[in-house]
């Protein structure tokens, strides 16, 4: 999770002025955000040399490294500090789709068209610890945050949870539909969640996996959803709409208008404020209270397709084949112009991001 402070001192003074145009639209949402951007490039792996479409990012909340996965069947592992790729591995035979640290940082989960599932340790990916295979195409995968469970769907009606250490089935569940694109625990790991096609999201008790919910909010196909920290899902997808809905009371909805574009992923970067990315290239970053645009990182040339995030650090992933590494903590020498004080932290003295491309 990006740090309130450093986070909030860019945001300040921008929620009030993201009020929405004659088109539905935010005008904030045109309003570049100056964060440090430090891009990229993704590696060639084919005779083609072509570089592949970048469709997951994972960063290791324990340590530094970032994983990123794509069209080309690999999985490649960055040193953040580094500053380079150190591994990659090719076990998956088609497109992956996704990747996932375990919250220890010591494995790392891939899953992707060649519907298998495949864990391996953090130090060794070039050997798989736990591999599994799905009859259909492996979307989306989720740890629960207490990292003892690990939840899978994809390309056909099942939601699979297994035991994360040992790899054993330990529920599945049916889902609305045969096309699913999103799972997510919530904070507290008491529910989860699943998207997909149909419109609908779908909430069990992981206990028991009763179900708590079933609920259309989105006229298309739902791409991304996160759980806030109060148990609010944040869901987004093709019909270019955001919405906060408590699962326990669907009718109580939140959203944004239409964005102009399809959403592909959502991430929560802070108790209050969230990130979205799409196919009109950008990254849009919300105020979740008030579902307010506060500015748009700007950079992408394709798709932004998965976002992850960290302390005060936001990832990006993009069908443009590359990766960009998003911060907002400045160095000394961007720390020039007083900022105010926001009503529920008092910011910095100084503290003022510069843009740095």
């Amino acid at each position: 999770m990006i740090q309130r402070r450093q986070f909030l001192a860019t945001a300040a003074g921008l929620t009030t002025a993201a009020v929405l145009t004659r088109k539905g639209r935010a005008d904030a949402v045109g309003r570049n955000l100056n964060w440090y951007c430090d891009t990229i490039e993704t590696v060639a792996h084919t005779k083609s040399h072509r570089r592949p479409v970048v469709t997951g990012v994972a960063l290791q909340k324990t340590g530094d490294l970032l994983a990123i996965v794509g069209d080309d069947h690999y999985v490649c592992i960055y040193d953040l500090l580094q500053k380079k790729i150190t591994q990659h591995s090719k076990h998956h035979q088609d497109w992956v789709r996704a990747s996932q640290f375990s919250p220890d940082g010591k494995r790392l989960a891939t899953a992707g068209n060649d519907r298998k599932l495949i864990i391996t340790d953090v130090d060794d990916i070039a050997h798989p610890v736990i591999e599994k295979r799905h009859p259909e195409a492996i979307i989306a995968l989720a740890y629960s945050n207490d990292g003892s469970k690990l939840a899978t769907v994809g390309f056909e009606r099942k939601l699979r949870i297994y035991d994360a250490k040992t790899g054993q089935r330990i529920a599945e569940q049916n889902c609305d539909c045969t096309d699913n694109r999103c799972v997510a625990f919530s904070a507290d790991d008491q529910m989860i969640a699943v998207g997909g096609r149909s419109g609908k999201i779908k909430v069990w008790l992981t206990d028991g996996m009763n179900e708590i919910a079933t609920y259309k909010k989105h006229r298309q196909r739902v791409r991304s959803i996160a759980f806030t920290a109060n148990d609010q899902i944040l869901s987004a997808g093709e019909d270019q709409v955001i919405k906060l809905t408590d699962p326990r009371d669907p009718d109580a909805a939140k959203e944004t208008q239409r964005l102009g574009a399809k959403l592909f992923a959502t991430q929560i970067i802070d108790r209050g404020f969230f990130a979205t990315g799409g196919s009109d290239n950008h990254i849009h970053i919300w105020n979740t209270s008030a579902m307010a645009a506060l500015g748009s990182l700007t950079g992408h040339t394709g798709t932004v397709s998965c976002l992850d995030a960290k302390e005060n650090m936001l990832v990006s992933g993009s069908y443009d084949a590359s990766v960009r590494i998003w911060r907002t903590e400045m160095d000394s020498s961007a720390m020039k112009l007083p900022v105010g004080e926001d009503r529920h932290t008092k910011l910095p003295a100084g503290w003022n991001p510069t843009a740095v491309k």
